[in-house]
C-alpha cells in the first residue's frame, strides 16, 4: 500500500508542478500560512491551527507523515484541521499550504506526537493514614518508555503530583482520612494521555483515648477522641469471654456507645475503629466488664441507739465471688458476707445507706436504703404540777441531734389497771389530764424520731386528791365540834387520809388531826369561840385543796336565871353571863311559850305558842303577854349562830285587877252587895276586903253579885278586891261604898262621890296637858338635820323606845293597797317563801319569758329606790330550790356584779335560803347559765366570794362578787353597829369602785326585814354625807311605796337609827348642813326618779 501512495504521490507532484508552470505563468502564489500550531493532540487525532495568509478565500492542504511511514493528506477552507485515525504514541511531521486558483503556498511544517493511551487497571492498594499504593498496566498501543504521571487533590485542599517509570506508586505524606481524588496517565513526547481518574480515601487515624464508662449489669459505655474534626463513623465489635457469646458489630457516628443486652457480671473485648469514604483505621481495643446485678432483699435488722444491721440476698446472675460495699454517712465498709452490722452510730439518727455489689472492679447499681439508729431514752423524767385531773410531766431530750425533733409519747395505767391513756408530744413536758382524782399512776415515756420507739422510761405519780364535798358542822358542844364530809372522788383504794386543822378567828392556827373517817369530833376547845377548820384529803402523799368553813363551839350556859320582876304584861328577867372568854359578844335568846294553865290545861286556841327574842344583855323584859299566865322560859348564849344549853324558868304574870262595876248596900244597911268584872287572863281567886273584914272568893265570884253582911249602916266603907293568881295579886281595884240610913244620905253620898270623880278626871288632864307642853311632838315626815339626830334618837328612846314604837306604827298603818295580780297568780304561787311577802306588779322585775311558759318572767323581786334613782337597788328573797335558775337568770339579764346576802341558809334548824353558789371549784349549771365559784374570803362576820358566770349559748361571762354577811338573826338585829357598818363601808367602796352593770341585788330570807334595813342604811348614811341630813322614816315608807314590809320590825327600825347615829359618832366631826342649794336642785331635777 506504500507502493501504491508511492505511485500516486510522484503522479501527484507531477500534476502539481505542470499546474504551477501553467498557473504561474499567468496567477501569483499565495502566500503561505501563519503561525501554524498544534492544538489537543489525542491517542488518534491531532488539530493543527494557523492563521490565512490574507482575506482570500482559500483552500488548505494538510499533509502528514508518521514516523513509522504513514502518511496522508487532506484540505479544508478552515483554518483548522484535526487529523484522524492516527497511531497513539507515534511521531508526525505535518505540512500545511494554501492553495488559490490552483495555485500553492509555500508550505509551513510542523512536527506533532499522538497521545497515549490511558493506562489500563488502575488499582489502589493498601491506603494508610497518610499514603495511598497505585497500581496500573501500560497503555495499549506501541510500547514505548512511557513516563507516568500520578496527580492527586485531596478534600482538604492539599494536592501534588508525581512521575514515574513504573506501572506503581505510592503517593505518601497526605492526609489521614481524607478523599483524594487520583489521576494517572501516561506521557510520551511531552504528550500526555487522558487521565484515568480514581477517588481514594486515606485510613483514618485511629480513634483515641479509648475508655469505659458507666458500665452497668447490662451495659458498657465506650468513649473515645475523635481522629480529628472529620466526621467519621465508628465501630465498635465485642465478643464476650464466654465461648458462648457471639462476636457483635454496631457503628455509631457518636465519640460514645453504650452496648446493651450484655450479661451482668461478665467480661467483655471491645474494638473501635474509625470509618471514613469506606476506609477504616487501625482499631482500638478495650477489656471491660459489665456490673453485677444489685443486691437484692435488703433489709434492716435489729437497729440499737448506736447501730444498724443490714442483710441481703446475692444479685441474681453468675456465681462469683462478689465483695459487698456498704456506705452511709461517715463511713464505707466491705464485707464478702450478706449481711453487715454498722455501728458507732448517733443515737436517734437517719441514716442515708448504700450496698452494692463489686466484681472486676466493676460495681453494681446501689441500693439504697434509709433507715434510724433508735433514740435514746429520755431522761430526767419528773414529776410537775399535780391537780386533781391532771399531772404534768418533764424530762430532758435524749443524747443525739437536735433536728428534725423528737415526737414523745407518754402513756400512763392506773396502778394494777390496763392503760388508761397514750398521749403524743413535740415538747419536752406534757400535762396528762382527765385523770381521776387521788390516783396514783404509772407513766412511760419514750422518744419516736423516724418511725423508731427508744426504750421506756417510766415514773410512777399521782393526781391530787379532789377536796372534800359536803363539809357541814356537826354537833357542836362548849368544847367540841363535830365535822362531817363526804369523801372526794376517785377510787375507793387504798383509802384517804383526812387532815382536818383548826384556828380561832383571827389567831394563829390551833390545832391538827388526822383521821381515816370522814368525820371528826375536834376536843378541848373553847366554849363560845368561832374556829375556822380547814378539812383535806391526803392519798400518795398528796393534799388535796382545802375546804374550809367556819364553826363555832357552843357557849356554856347561862346561870343564876331568876325572874326579876314581872307586871300583868311583861316578865323581867335577869341572868349571869357565861365565865366564857367571848362572853362579851354572845347573843342572847329568850324563849317563852304559854305554860299549863291550872284552869284551861291550854291557851284559847288551843295550842301553846312560843316567842323568841334576842338581846345582847344579860336581861330581857318579855312583854305583851297575857296577865295571869304562866310562862315556861328558856334562856341560852348564841355565838356564831351556836347556841348553849338552855337554862329554864318558870314564871307567871301578875293577874290583871278587876273593876268594881257596883258596890250597892243592902239589908237596911247592914250590908253591901258587890259585884267586880272577869279579869281578862288567868286568876284562881279574889281577896274582898270591906272594912276590917277580910273574905276570900273564888274564881267563879267574878261578874257575880258577892255579898257582905255585919256592917254598920249610915257607913262609908272602903272596898277592895284583888285578883289572886299562882300566889300573885294584882293592884286592888277599890270603891267606897255606903250603907243605908236615909234617902238624904243617900243623895248626899251620891252627889259628893260625883263632884269627888269629876275632880279626878280635872286633875288627870291637867297632868297629860302640862306634859304635852313639855315635850315637842314628833315629826315623821321631815329630814332630821345631822346635828340634831342624836336628839332625835335620846327623845324616841325614852320610855322603852315609845317614840320609835310610835313612829313604827304610823308605819304599819301606812297601807297602800297595791296591785300583787302577777305574784298571786297559780303558777307562780310556789316561788313565794312567803305568802305575805309579796312584789307589786308595778315594781316587780320582770325575767325575760322562756318559750312563752306561763310564769316564766316570774321572780320575787322588786326595784327599789335609792338617793338618786328609783331603781337604784334589787330586793329579793332568798331563792328556794325551785328558783335558784330564776335568780341566776336575774343576775345575768340585770348584769348586776354585786349580790348582798344577808342571811344564812340554816337559823336555828329552820332553811332560810337555798344554798345557790357551787361549794367548791366545780361548776353548777342551771339552764344555759353555768357558775363557778373563783375565790373565796372568809372573815368574822362576813365572806366575801367571787363568781363568774358564763351563758353557754352566749358565750359571754359576767363577774360577780358576792358579800355574805353572817352575824344578823333572822327578826332579829345584830349585837352591836359596828360589824354591820364595817361592812357597809366594804360593801360600798366595791359599788363605788365598780362602774357599770346592773343594780345591786340584795336578799336576806324574806326579802324585806333585814334587806330593807341595809338597803336604807346605805342610802341614808349617804344623804347624809351629801346632803348633812338623813330621813329614815321618809325613806322607810319609800321603800314601803315599792316592796311591803322593808324593815320588819320595830327592832330593825331602832337597829337603823342606832346605826346611823354609831356612825356619826364615829366620824372626825358631825357632817355640816351642806349643799342645801345643790340638794334642792337635785330633788328637782329627780323628782320624777323619787317620787314613786
Amino acid at each position: 500500500m506504500a507502493g501504491a501512495w508511492g505511485g500516486r504521490g510522484a503522479w501527484g507532484r507531477l500534476v502539481l508542478l505542470g499546474l504551477c508552470v501553467w498557473t504561474g505563468a499567468r496567477t501569483a502564489a499565495p502566500n503561505p500560512v501563519q503561525n501554524l500550531t498544534v492544538e489537543n493532540p489525542t491517542n488518534s487525532s491531532i488539530t493543527l491551527r494557523w492563521e490565512a495568509p490574507d482575506t482570500q478565500g482559500y483552500t488548505y492542504w494538510v499533509r502528514w507523515t508518521g514516523d513509522d511511514g504513514e502518511n496522508g493528506t487532506q484540505n479544508t477552507t478552515d483554518v483548522t484541521h484535526t487529523a484522524q485515525g492516527l497511531e497513539p504514541a507515534s511521531s508526525y511531521r505535518f505540512s500545511v499550504w494554501a492553495e488559490r486558483h490552483g495555485v500553492s503556498s509555500a508550505e509551513q511544517t510542523q512536527e506533532a506526537s499522538t497521545a497515549p493511551n490511558p493506562v489500563q487497571n488502575l488499582t489502589v492498594e493498601n491506603p494508610t493514614n497518610s499514603s495511598i499504593s497505585l497500581r496500573w498496566e501500560p497503555p495499549l498501543g506501541p510500547n514505548r518508555s512511557y513516563t507516568y504521571w500520578v496527580a492527586w487533590t485531596g478534600d482538604g485542599g492539599d494536592s501534588g503530583n508525581r512521575s514515574t517509570a513504573d506501572t506503581s506508586v505510592t503517593v505518601d505524606g497526605l492526609e489521614p482520612g481524607s478523599a483524594y481524588e487520583l489521576a494517572v496517565w501516561v506521557e510520551n513526547s511531552n504528550v500526555s494521555s487522558s487521565q484515568t481518574n480514581l477517588s481514594v480515601a486515606t485510613a483514618p487515624n485511629p480513634v483515641q483515648n479509648l475508655t469505659v464508662e458507666n458500665p452497668t449489669n447490662s451495659s458498657i459505655s465506650l468513649r473515645w477522641e475523635a481522629p480529628d474534626t472529620q466526621g467519621y463513623t465508628y465501630w465498635v465489635r465485642w465478643t464476650g469471654d464466654n465461648d458462648e457469646d457471639e462476636t457483635e458489630t454496631q457503628n455509631t457516628t457518636d465519640v460514645t456507645h453504650t452496648v446493651q443486652g450484655l450479661k451482668p457480671a461478665s467480661s467483655y473485648r471491645f474494638s473501635v475503629w474509625a470509618e471514613r469514604h469506606g476506609v477504616p483505621s487501625a482499631e482500638r481495643t478495650q477489656e471491660a466488664s459489665t456490673a453485677p446485678n444489685p443486691v437484692q432483699n435488703l433489709t434492716v435488722e435489729n437497729p440499737t441507739n448506736s447501730s444498724i444491721s443490714l442483710r441481703w440476698e446475692p444479685p441474681l446472675g453468675p456465681n462469683r465471688s462478689y465483695t459487698y460495699w456498704v456506705e452511709w454517712t461517715g463511713g464505707t465498709r466491705s464485707t464478702a458476707d450478706t449481711s453487715v452490722t454498722v455501728d458507732g452510730l448517733e443515737p436517734g439518727s437517719v441514716y442515708e445507706l448504700a450496698v452494692w455489689v463489686e466484681n472486676s472492679n466493676v460495681s453494681s447499681s446501689r441500693t439504697h436504703l434509709s433507715a434510724a439508729t433508735v433514740p435514746s431514752a429520755v431522761t430526767g423524767l419528773r414529776i410537775g404540777d399535780q391537780t386533781t385531773s391532771s399531772i404534768s410531766l418533764s424530762w430532758m431530750a435524749p443524747q443525739g441531734p437536735e433536728h428534725p425533733p423528737y415526737t414523745y409519747w407518754v402513756s400512763w395505767a392506773l396502778e394494777g389497771g390496763a392503760a388508761a391513756g397514750l398521749q403524743s408530744t413535740p415538747d419536752t413536758g406534757i400535762t396528762v389530764g382527765a385523770m381521776e382524782a387521788g390516783s396514783l399512776y404509772t407513766f412511760a415515756v419514750w422518744a419516736q424520731r423516724n418511725g423508731l420507739n427508744s426504750g421506756n422510761k417510766t415514773l410512777t405519780g399521782a393526781t391530787v386528791p379532789s377536796a372534800v364535798t359536803g363539809l357541814r358542822i356537826g354537833d357542836q358542844t362548849t368544847s367540841s365540834v363535830s365535822l362531817s364530809w363526804t369523801a372526794p372522788q376517785g377510787p375507793e383504794h387504798p383509802p384517804y387520809t383526812y387532815w382536818v386543822s383548826w384556828a380561832l378567828e383571827g389567831g394563829a392556827a390551833a390545832g391538827l388531826q388526822s383521821t381515816p373517817d370522814t368525820g371528826i369530833t375536834v376536843g378541848a376547845m373553847e366554849a363560845g369561840s368561832l374556829y375556822t377548820f380547814a378539812v383535806w384529803a391526803r392519798r400518795n402523799g398528796l393534799n388535796s385543796g382545802n375546804k374550809t368553813l367556819m364553826g363555832a363551839t357552843a357557849p356554856n350556859e347561862v346561870t343564876a336565871l331568876q325572874k326579876k320582876t314581872q307586871t300583868n304584861n311583861s316578865i323581867a328577867l335577869q341572868w349571869e353571863a357565861p365565865a366564857d372568854p367571848r362572853a362579851q359578844f354572845y347573843m342572847y335568846w329568850v324563849r317563852w311559850a304559854r305554860g299549863v294553865d291550872p284552869q284551861k290545861e291550854t291557851d284559847p286556841q288551843g295550842h301553846k305558842v312560843d316567842e323568841i327574842a334576842n338581846t345582847s344583855e344579860t336581861w330581857y323584859v318579855v312583854e305583851a303577854l297575857e296577865p295571869g299566865t304562866p310562862y315556861n322560859f328558856s334562856v341560852w348564849a348564841e355565838k356564831s349562830g351556836v347556841a348553849g344549853s338552855t337554862q329554864s324558868l318558870r314564871a307567871s304574870t301578875a293577874p290583871d285587877p278587876v273593876t268594881i262595876t257596883s258596890c250597892t248596900s243592902t239589908s237596911g244597911g247592914y250590908g253591901l252587895v258587890l259585884t267586880w268584872t272577869c279579869p281578862p287572863g288567868g286568876y284562881q281567886a279574889f281577896e274582898l276586903q270591906v272594912g276590917g273584914q277580910r273574905s276570900p272568893q273564888d274564881r267563879a265570884s267574878c261578874g257575880k253579885d258577892v255579898r257582905v253582911s255585919d256592917l254598920q249602916p249610915a257607913q262609908s266603907y272602903e272596898a277592895t278586891v284583888r285578883t289572886v293568881w299562882d300566889g300573885l295579886r294584882a293592884p286592888a281595884a277599890s270603891m267606897t261604898c255606903h250603907t243605908e240610913s236615909a234617902g238624904v244620905i243617900a243623895g248626899a253620898i251620891v252627889g259628893v262621890l260625883l263632884f269627888l270623880t269629876l275632880v279626878g278626871l280635872l286633875v288627870f288632864f291637867l297632868r297629860r296637858y302640862k306634859k304635852s307642853l313639855k315635850e315637842p311632838a314628833l315629826s315623821f315626815r321631815r329630814d332630821i338635820p345631822a346635828a340634831d339626830f342624836a336628839d332625835h334618837v335620846r327623845r324616841n328612846e325614852k320610855d322603852s323606845n315609845c317614840g320609835f314604837a310610835e313612829e313604827y306604827q304610823r308605819l304599819a298603818l301606812e297601807s297602800h293597797g297595791q296591785s300583787q295580780t302577777v305574784a298571786l297568780a297559780p303558777e307562780n304561787s310556789a316561788k313565794n317563801r312567803y305568802r305575805n311577802v309579796l312584789p307589786y306588779d308595778w315594781s316587780r322585775v320582770a325575767l325575760r319569758t322562756l318559750g312563752g311558759a306561763p310564769g316564766s318572767d316570774y321572780i320575787n323581786a322588786s326595784f327599789m329606790p335609792g338617793l338618786w334613782s328609783s331603781r337604784e337597788f334589787i330586793a329579793t328573797q332568798g331563792p328556794l330550790p325551785q328558783t335558784v335558775g330564776d335568780f341566776w337568770r336575774l343576775v345575768w339579764e340585770q348584769q348586776s356584779h354585786t349580790l348582798v346576802m344577808l342571811t344564812n341558809c340554816v337559823e336555828l334548824g329552820r332553811v332560810k335560803c337555798e344554798h345557790y353558789w357551787p361549794l367548791d371549784d366545780q361548776p353548777c349549771t342551771h339552764g344555759h347559765l353555768q357558775v363557778t365559784l373563783e375565790g373565796e374570803k372568809v372573815m368574822e362576820n362576813w365572806t366575801i366570794r367571787d363568781l363568774k358566770l358564763r351563758h353557754t349559748q352566749e358565750k359571754k361571762t359576767l363577774s360577780v362578787r358576792q358579800f355574805h354577811y353572817m352575824a344578823w338573826p333572822d327578826h332579829g338585829v345584830p349585837h352591836s353597829p359596828d360589824p354591820l357598818l364595817a361592812f357597809w363601808k366594804v360593801l360600798r367602796q366595791w359599788l363605788d369602785n365598780t362602774p357599770g352593770g346592773g343594780p345591786p341585788i340584795v336578799h336576806c330570807s324574806a326579802g324585806v326585814g333585814r334587806t330593807g334595813t341595809l338597803i336604807a342604811l346605805d342610802v341614808l348614811l349617804r344623804q347624809l354625807e351629801c346632803e348633812g341630813l338623813v330621813g329614815p322614816y321618809s325613806f322607810v315608807k319609800k321603800m314601803r311605796e315599792s316592796r311591803p314590809l322593808m324593815v320588819q320590825t320595830e327592832a330593825q327600825y331602832v337597829f337603823l337609827h342606832q346605826c346611823l347615829l354609831r356612825s356619826l359618832q364615829q366620824s372626825a366631826r358631825p357632817p355640816a348642813k351642806k349643799h342645801s342649794a345643790i340638794y334642792e336642785n337635785l330633788l328637782f331635777e329627780n323628782d320624777s326618779a323619787l317620787d314613786v
